[in-house]
């Protein structure tokens, strides 16, 4: 037996929910907005990335963003908002029940995976992309935060903007 298929079999069902709530919260904030809720989701010393699959299998950690603070991830939602000039488009998460791989001193390690659509405003709707969260979240006193937010995906070709955080 492997080791998330153990650990899966002794996360409470209070953490499961925990975790699920925090991503469907955390997906919301992009999708519904408002966006200036999306940085509140990680604690003040993080890091948020979005790198291809084939560039984590070979060790090497170049990705088409890269935040290491929250006050980077505020900034990134000002200027989406406010300063940024691109098509407007409505985003949609659809993501699956979060695996809790371990739960130890340094926090909760999880993975979820999601498929990302984006609807242009003629109302085409196209895959933007397919990945998995690679997450390690902490509790900031009763409060579940992201300590670390990979975004590793597997679509060869990311569309010529990422606009939104995935």
């Amino acid at each position: 037996m492997d080791h998330a298929k153990m650990t899966a079999g002794l996360v409470s069902s209070d953490l499961q929910r925990s975790v699920d709530r925090l991503q469907l919260c955390y997906i919301h904030s992009i999708d519904d907005g408002p966006l200036d809720d999306w940085p509140g989701f990680f604690t003040d010393e993080c890091l948020y990335t979005i790198i291809a699959l084939d560039n984590v299998a070979r060790g090497q950690d170049l990705g088409v963003m890269r935040f290491e603070s929250a006050a980077m991830l505020r900034d990134r939602a000002t200027a989406t908002q406010h300063a940024a000039v691109f098509a407007p488009r409505t985003i949609r998460h659809i993501l699956n029940s979060s695996l809790i791989d371990r739960v130890d001193a340094d926090g909760i390690h999880a993975r979820t995976n999601v498929a990302i659509y984006q609807t242009s405003p003629d109302g085409d709707t196209n895959l933007l992309v397919t990945a998995q969260y690679r997450d390690w979240i902490v509790d900031t006193g009763g409060e579940l935060k992201f300590r670390e937010k990979r975004v590793v995906y597997d679509t060869f070709r990311l569309p010529d903007s990422v606009v939104y955080p995935l």
